[in-house]
């Protein structure tokens, strides 16, 4: 078996996440990755390979351009705010038909996010593309009438 895998999901570390009305630390951290790594190397299920990288197309061929772009971006323009903390929404709108994405990044997050367990921070967006990268390395399924596997 192979295992594809990335030492940048370390990059998105969030600090807090809102659970139950409290800010807790996040439950989601690299260490739950370095578990994981380090059974399949203790039980030698095979090798550790790095990604290949694949641009954006694929995620694009999947998710709302816009949903891209806030993620590619809202970090420095949470800091431009002159924030340094994990950015979470503070409240989720009511998405009506004739909604507009918001303009501002704090419209944005709640515009974008379903709750406050993953905050955007200053490694999030790489991450995000080293994920995209590590599931589209591994062989996929190609069943009747789906997607052929990238090349």
């Amino acid at each position: 078996m192979q295992t594809f895998y990335s030492d940048i999901h370390r990059q998105h570390h969030g600090r807090t996440e809102l659970y139950a009305g409290t800010l807790v630390p996040c439950f989601e951290m690299p260490s739950r990755a370095d578990m994981v790594l380090e059974r399949v190397r203790a039980t030698a299920l095979g090798e550790v390979l790095p990604p290949r990288s694949h641009g954006l197309d694929p995620v694009l061929a999947v998710h709302d351009a816009g949903y891209v772009t806030f993620l590619q971006s809202a970090w420095h323009r949470w800091q431009a705010l002159g924030r340094d903390y994990d950015a979470l929404p503070k409240m989720w709108q009511i998405r009506r038909m004739r909604q507009a994405v918001p303009e501002h990044v704090e419209g944005q997050l709640c515009y974008y996010s379903m709750d406050c367990g993953t905050p955007i921070t200053a490694g999030t967006w790489p991450a995000i593309c080293a994920a995209a990268d590590v599931a589209l390395s591994g062989p996929m399924p190609c069943w009747p009438g789906s997607v052929r596997p990238l090349p």
